[in-house]
């Protein structure tokens, strides 16, 4: 079905048969022939080709529309039955932030794999307060969160806190005569707020707005920085700094996990990173093994990261 649906979403892309058989590695009479059936067996006209451009009708839009919905629904009751036969023990369902998840999965399930070779994961990208829902409910096994809703049902793990802190090129005006020789995520430049004002700014873009973590930074130093540059990606925002373009506001870890062509150079007013806590959400009911041994590495890999040794976990 995927297959003769990407056949029309083509056509109505390129509105001629033509260019839509080339991109489909197909000829244009058998391209043509398949219309024709289709339109046959459905006794209406998906295209106007009465003209050129060919136009696609309000029939075949929404025709397209609704095999989409067909066609989701029998990719997930594929993998649903599939799900049926593994073995629930080694099943698990991790919800991570996007930006996150890019930092710390590469770290955390190698090791996972190495001691369950068999697991069977699935990786959900989500908001915080819903990913948290979402274990509530038990579509999740286990969600990695910085904000939540607390509920008593269920049990939080605290992580190590992650370092936030601005992020620029070693030959940003602000550094200029001064010492950088010891610069760290942990000993960022003292840089004062106001000089931030005339910097172009680096920040994702939530729903064509700024981030939380971005209003956060502007609010408490009380700066307005007079050019923006919006991205999607954090990581993105991270390299552009690094490589000369601007400031951005990011998490440390990126500049352990990233190569870049520049050093980065690390600031905030006061001298001092921010700690974001970060925990593992989930409850105790159906504590497997694997979800044991998630919980375990995850707090081993962050602590291995961020403290330099390996820490006792907390609970809450």
């Amino acid at each position: 079905m995927s297959e003769k649906l990407n056949y029309l979403t083509i056509l109505a892309e390129e509105q001629n048969i033509t260019r839509a058989a080339a991109r489909l590695f197909v000829s244009q009479p058998a391209l043509t022939a398949y219309l024709n059936r289709l339109e046959a067996e459905l006794g209406t006209k998906l295209f106007d080709r009465s003209k050129t451009p060919i136009k696609i009708t309000p029939a075949g839009a929404y025709y397209i529309s609704e095999m989409e919905k067909i066609s989701a629904q029998q990719d997930r009751l594929q993998h649903e039955l599939k799900q049926i036969d593994f073995d629930p023990e080694m099943k698990l369902n991790i919800g991570i932030g996007r930006n996150r998840g890019s930092l710390w999965l590469p770290k955390i399930l190698p090791r996972l794999y190495s001691e369950f070779p068999d697991a069977h994961l699935s990786i959900s990208e989500d908001r915080d307060i819903n990913m948290s829902e979402k274990v509530v409910r038990g579509i999740l096994d286990v969600a990695i969160v910085e904000t939540y809703a607390y509920r008593s049902m269920l049990t939080y793990m605290r992580l190590p806190e992650e370092r936030h802190l601005l992020i620029t090129h070693p030959d940003n005006p602000v550094a200029v005569g001064r010492d950088i020789s010891g610069n760290s995520p942990e000993s960022p430049l003292d840089v004062e707020a106001s000089l931030l004002c005339d910097q172009l700014f680096i920040c994702p873009n939530i729903r064509g707005g700024l981030n939380r973590s971005t209003q956060w930074l502007f609010s408490t130093f009380n700066f307005n920085p007079k050019r923006l540059l919006f991205v999607m990606n954090d990581a993105t925002s991270y390299q552009l700094a690094v490589n000369g373009v601007g400031v951005t506001f990011q998490n440390s870890v990126y500049s352990k996990v990233i190569r870049t062509e520049g050093t980065p150079l690390f600031i905030m007013p006061g001298g001092k990173p921010t700690l974001r806590k970060v925990f593992a959400v989930f409850t105790d009911e159906s504590m497997t093994q694997l979800k044991r041994a998630f919980l375990r590495i995850t707090h081993d890999v962050m602590s291995e990261e961020l403290c330099g040794h390996l820490t006792e976990p907390e609970y809450m």
